[in-house]
Parts: C-alpha cells; sequence; structure tokens
C-alpha cells in the first residue's frame, strides 16, 4: 500500500506540475507535430517518474534495432502489444525510444487533468461498449497514425487476470492493417507482478521485459489477408511472451 501511496503521489503532483507550467506553453505550440511531440516528450517525463517511484528495472530486448531506428514515422508505425496491467503504458514510454501515443478506454477521458495531456498528445479514447464508436474511434486512429504519430494498442483490449494473453479483438487490429504502414509487435513480461487487474496492491522493485520484433510491412497483407496477420502477430506475441519468461 506504501508503493501505491508513493506512485499515485509522484503522479499526480507531476500531473498538476506540468498542468499548471507546461500546457499553456504546449498549446501556444502552432506546428502540429511539434506540438504533438513536445506533449508526448512531457509525459515520457512522467512516466520515467513513476518508474522510478516503483523502483521497476525495464530490460528492452531488440530483434533488430537498426530496423526500428530506420522507420519514417510519416509512413505510418503501430505498435501492437500484449496488455498484462496498467503499469504497461509507462513501462512502454520510458523503456522505448519512441515518442508514442495510445489507443486508451473511453472512461478515461473523464479523467482529470489525464485526458487534457492524452487529448494534446494525440491519444484516441476507443468506445468499445458501441460498435459504431468503437470504428469512428480507430478510424480517428488511423488518421492519426498517417499523420506521422506512431501509436500502441492492445488488441486483447483489456488487461490479462493471468499473464496469459487472450485472443486479439479484429476491431482493434484494424488500426495496424487500415494504416497500411509498419506494425511492431511488442511483448511484454512482468507488469503483472507489479499490479495486476483488480489489485490496488503495487509491487515495488520488479523487472520487466519488453521485447520489440522486426517490423512488419502491413502492405505486404491484402484486405483478404488481415486474419491471417492478426492469427500471425498473436501467435508471435504468445510465443515470446513464453520465450522471455525462461
Amino acid at each position: 500500500m506504501l508503493t501505491l501511496l508513493k506512485v499515485s503521489s509522484v503522479a499526480l503532483t507531476h500531473f498538476i506540475y506540468i498542468t499548471l507550467f507546461k500546457l499553456n506553453s504546449v498549446k501556444k505550440i502552432e506546428n502540429s507535430h511539434e506540438r504533438v511531440f513536445f506533449a508526448r516528450k512531457i509525459l515520457k517525463g512522467l512516466s520515467n517518474k513513476v518508474i522510478r517511484a516503483a523502483g521497476i528495472e525495464i530490460e528492452v530486448i531488440y530483434e533488430n534495432l537498426d530496423s526500428i531506428k530506420k522507420l519514417n514515422y510519416n509512413d505510418g508505425v503501430v505498435l501492437v502489444s500484449n496488455h498484462q496491467s496498467n503499469f504497461d503504458i509507462p513501462v512502454l514510454v520510458s523503456g522505448l525510444d519512441i515518442p508514442m501515443g495510445f489507443v486508451a478506454k473511453k472512461e478515461m477521458e473523464s479523467w482529470p487533468l489525464y485526458s487534457s495531456w492524452m487529448k494534446e498528445s494525440k491519444c484516441i479514447f476507443l468506445d468499445r461498449t458501441n460498435v459504431r464508436e468503437g470504428i469512428k474511434g480507430i478510424q480517428r486512429a488511423v488518421d492519426i497514425v498517417k499523420q506521422g504519430f506512431p501509436t500502441v494498442i492492445f488488441p486483447e483490449g483489456e488487461r490479462s487476470t493471468t499473464g496469459e494473453m487472450k485472443k486479439f479483438k479484429k476491431g482493434s487490429f484494424k488500426l495496424a492493417t487500415e494504416t497500411k504502414g509498419y506494425l511492431i509487435p511488442v511483448t511484454i513480461d512482468g507488469t503483472i507482478l507489479i499490479q495486476s487487474k483488480g489489485s490496488v496492491k503495487v509491487n515495488k522493485n520488479q523487472k520487466v521485459k519488453i521485447f520489440v520484433g522486426e517490423p512488419i510491412d502491413v502492405e505486404k497483407y491484402s484486405s483478404n489477408n488481415e486474419i491471417e496477420l492478426n492469427e500471425y502477430v498473436q501467435n508471435l506475441i504468445e510465443k515470446r511472451l513464453k520465450s522471455v519468461k525462461n
């Protein structure tokens, strides 16, 4: 409980600080790309503070780091990851040198402070209870990715309760396939040990591994092979999740 209070206090204090002293500076930037990436840089600083407060040690393993560095964000970059914990987002933001935004559940739009920064950093709130609104949300996310803003999506739709992956939701995966850019398979292992779904307890000093796979050129898959790509990426992440545990 002490770790939860510490992490929550650090996050809230920094959120208030950046909202009072940084948000207006972000809004004044006229160039949309510069504005979004500056907002994401500020949020990375917040994530770093949360990670330090929880004593999390992150190990990043790249299948091919050069291929990641050579990516042009204007081609469209979507990171597809498994989902174990509320700490997945700060872990990814802190661990990877990619200025990423996220597709988050609609409920987060009502969170004070947090939602303002989500909007400024071009994150998307996805309504999974309404099919029509969910499709609109995915399309907005596709447009954002095509504008050159890398985006992370968790196709399982919700956090795992056991650490085992759930089947990817077809609608969520459309962000990757409709962008027609590059998909990066990402495997996270260990965040469930920090805080599991349904628990308020935060366990400090945990080790987390992030495995970043080779970028996949989605344009090589036709729309008829969307299901094939979905299953391929899910199997790839599941296989790596088992391998990083060893």
